[in-house]
């Protein structure tokens, strides 16, 4: 009987890690006499860029490989038993070497170490090491090296400059060592090709080492060099997932065998895949739909992709980017499941584009439409006796009604009519396409709910009822296939690194405008839990964009709906003075009105999901009047002033009709330069037809794509490919980058205090796509904060605001 394939390989991985660990590991280098340091591994100046990037070229760190290391111990030498310890991480290393001198004498070198990008393909590098032992002629030993790397896809150049300072060994001064590297791969990374130089101080000749390293297979290293003296070392190495062994052997001109070094290496990041393994099932949370759908369509160990809904505020702007990021995957002819255990109306809108929908028994279908809730305030302001006297311009601005009226006007609830009836359609649309029924199907449906599970089976709104324990199995059968569940953050962390050398990318910077706009920092309203976007945060992000020569365009999300006229205006300027470098697109969120849609004017292409809210150009000011409540509690207040206007700004003040003028004159100039700069970016619009399309009015992103508002209907995959195209680098290779961005000092200062949450980052497009999972730590405002944004709103009497939100059927 022959034993099933699995087995196999299991035994033969087996049979040769058993091999290596018996054997150990090769080593090329050998050092000069007098003894400074452990044999190392053989690697050329030219390619080095891992761990061992310490010894061989620091400027290979600046390539950031991220965490990896090396445990080495040499076996076959005349000073057998040293062994040694490298640590990588991105930008850094350090090493540290215990090595027999003589029979009487050991000592421990140190080396700390560190590499940087310097822009296009170069690095820059530096080394210091130092020894401690018991003998102080080794302990005089500082040695300091430099090196640099001009890197591209299949062509590297490496040059080391070692022990510039020429460090004492024994009481002899070193000569200073200059190495130089040249490497090729001709199309393949599994072939490299290397030809070293190096030149002595002090010693005659030129040294040179030529080498050929194969992969033939991801798991399988073989690598041969040989010297000028005609010595040579013969290396073989295997790497499984995150682990890294191998053995070799270095040999004399009459091959005779003189050392040997084995290693154990590891990386954070897997270069090769678990083997054996099982196609898998990608078991998802709606948050990482979008991130991480775009990579594993390419992934075809991805047999599927289970979706879990249960419960989310997402406007209709995100769920309908979700639903388009699950029908583009669909397009690879894999499944898409999803499991409801809490379903709204909005959840329900990506559950209907999956090819199934599996519910917990216990778990409720709200399918229940569309609502908008306005509260109106004058009745209670009117009891305590305060009076708001605001003022607006726009027929549809109606921010300021929730403090002047009792009820709707009749133009807020003409345009949220309006509104509703475009997003119900769109609504109807997508669930009737996703579950083959007609829209009047869908209409009943909604009118007969919300569901328990057993109604909502009954009415074919989910497939299948299934208890959590049985997803395995019940994904199994559908798939007709014997597949893992992996959660998304087990995925990225065994996506297989590239075979290739690292190289910079040219990058598309996505820039999050996201909350209600204030000057000053951004933060999380710790009282509320609401983003609150801060100017100087945001055009801190744009001026880093603006100057960082690898980013080649700029995508701006946005999802506000306005905040403080000046602080969208500090945000506008510094967008404009972007667009004269880069290209800049506007990706619309959920909401982009108001302040949202004053930014997004200077954009060379505005895009918008059906679903989201813009528009509402507009302006509302005016102040409070607490007067009437004063008199209520037995409070008065006498007011003496000098100029007409002293009492402005008083909480116990009329309003009378000249401060009504110089309230209307104001906001009329902000609407103005408001319609203008709006114009001023929408070229083919005047200001005239934006003033048509403004007066407080909000639109649909559908709507907004009719009458010229917005470019082009899609989400935030669609306005990075524009802005890939905007950037001349259709077909190549990008990196994305996020921004606003915090360093690593304050993430580790604020880590006791803030929530973590998982960010998938995709690199590249043209197939070769990786994903990594990203910390995306959000800092936590203190009261001290919320105290500020309170007094800012009090302080500043000018708003760019959209007036309501919409539920999906919470």
């Amino acid at each position: 009987m022959v034993p099933p394939l699995s087995f196999r390989l299991r035994y033969i991985g087996k049979t040769i890690l058993s091999a290596a660990l018996i054997y150990g590991i090769s080593t090329f280098f050998v050092a000069a006499s007098p003894k400074a340091r452990t044999h190392l591994p053989s690697s050329s100046i030219a390619v080095s860029d891992d761990a061992l990037a310490t010894f061989f070229n620091p400027s290979g760190l600046g390539t950031g490989r991220g965490l990896n290391l090396y445990y080495l111990r040499t076996y076959q030498s005349d000073w057998a038993g040293d062994d040694a310890f490298f640590l990588a991480v991105p930008n850094g290393g350090f090493g540290v070497e215990f090595a027999t001198a003589n029979a009487d004498t050991t000592f421990t070198r140190y080396t700390l170490s560190g590499g940087q990008h310097l822009g296009h393909a170069l690095y820059l590098g530096t080394s210091y090491s130092w020894i401690n032992s018991d003998d102080k002629t080794y302990d005089a030993f500082h040695s300091l090296s430099f090196g640099l790397m001009y890197r591209r896809r299949y062509f590297s150049i490496g040059a080391m400059a070692r022990d510039l300072n020429q460090p004492k060994l024994l009481g002899e001064k070193l000569g200073r060592t200059y190495d130089l590297g040249l490497a090729i791969r001709p199309g393949t990374w599994r072939t490299t090709l290397s030809i070293d130089m190096q030149k002595t101080q002090g010693v005659e000749g030129i040294d040179l080492r030529y080498a050929m390293e194969v992969r033939p297979i991801h798991e399988l290293m073989l690598r041969g060099t040989l010297n000028s003296d005609l010595s040579f070392d013969v290396r073989f190495g295997i790497n499984i997932g995150n682990w890294g062994i191998g053995t070799g052997n270095t040999f004399n001109e009459n091959r005779e065998l003189q050392t040997g070094v084995g290693y154990f290496h590891f990386s954070n990041i897997p270069t090769t895949k678990q083997l054996p393994r099982r196609r898998i099932f990608l078991d998802l949370q709606m948050h990482s739909l979008k991130e991480v759908l775009s990579i594993a369509k390419s992934d075809e160990d991805i047999a599927g992709i289970l979706v879990r809904i249960n419960g989310s505020s997402y406007g209709m702007a995100q769920l309908q980017e979700m639903a388009d990021a699950i029908l583009d995957f669909r397009e690879s002819g894999r499944v898409v499941l999803c499991y409801l255990t809490n379903c709204s109306t909005g959840d329900y809108i990506v559950a209907s584009t999956c090819d199934g929908i599996l519910m917990h028994p216990s778990a409720e279908v709200r399918l229940i439409g569309l609502r908008t809730e306005r509260t109106f305030y004058k009745g209670i302001l009117d009891m305590l006796g305060i009076r708001a006297d605001l003022e607006r311009i726009g027929k549809y601005k109606s921010a300021s009604e929730a403090f002047t009226r009792k009820e709707m006007s009749e133009a807020q609830r003409e345009i949220q009519n309006i509104i509703l009836d475009d997003l119900y359609e769109q609504l109807i649309d997508t669930i009737a396409d996703g579950r083959g029924w007609t829209p009047e199907d869908v209409k009943k449906r909604i009118d007969a709910g919300p569901y328990t599970a057993k109604q909502a089976f009954a009415a074919e709104l989910v497939d299948r009822l299934v208890y959590e324990d049985e997803l395995t199995d019940v994904v199994t059968e559908l798939t007709d296939d014997q597949t893992d569940l992996i959660s998304s953050n087990e995925y990225a962390d065994s996506r297989v690194d590239s075979q290739d050398w690292r190289i910079p990318q040219p990058k598309i910077a996505i820039i999050e405008a996201k909350g209600l706009m204030v000057t000053g920092d951004s933060f999380i309203d710790p009282l509320t839990g609401t983003q609150v976007m801060g100017a100087d945060t945001i055009v801190s992000a744009i001026q880093e964009a603006k100057g960082d020569d690898s980013i080649k365009a700029v995508v701006l999300r946005i999802d506000s709906g306005g905040g403080l006229v000046i602080a969208a205006d500090i945000i506008w300027r510094a967008l404009v003075q972007l667009t004269e470098v880069k290209p800049l697109v506007v990706s619309m969120g959920d909401v982009a009105a108001s302040g949202g849609y004053y930014i997004a004017a200077p954009a060379n292409v505005i895009i918008a999901e059906p679903g989201t809210i813009t528009g509402s150009i507009g302006v509302v000011s005016g102040k409070y009047s607490l007067k009437g409540l004063y008199e209520k509690l037995g409070i008065q207040k006498e007011i003496l002033k000098r100029g007409e206007h002293a009492d402005f700004y008083t909480d116990y003040g009329d309003y009378p009709p000249s401060e009504q003028e110089i309230i209307q004159q104001q906001i009329k100039e902000i609407y103005d330069d408001f319609i203008t700069k709006v114009a001023l970016g929408r070229s083919e619009l005047t200001t005239t037809e934006v003033d048509e399309l403004g007066r407080g009015r909000i639109w649909s992103g559908r709507q907004a794509k009719e009458n010229g508002l917005v470019d082009e209907l899609g989400g935030l995959s669609l306005a990075l490919a524009i802005a890939q195209e905007y950037a001349g680098l259709q077909g190549k290779r990008v990196e994305v980058t996020r921004f606003p961005k915090q360093t690593w000092v304050s993430r580790l200062f604020n880590n006791f205090r803030l929530s973590t949450v998982p960010l998938y980052q995709a690199v590249g497009t043209d197939g070769a796509n990786k994903i990594a999972r990203l910390p995306l730590i959000t800092p936590y405002g203190s009261f001290k904060d919320t105290v500020k944004l309170v007094n800012a709103i009090m302080q500043h009497r000018l708003f760019l605001l959209m007036p309501y939100q919409i539920a999906m059927g919470q």
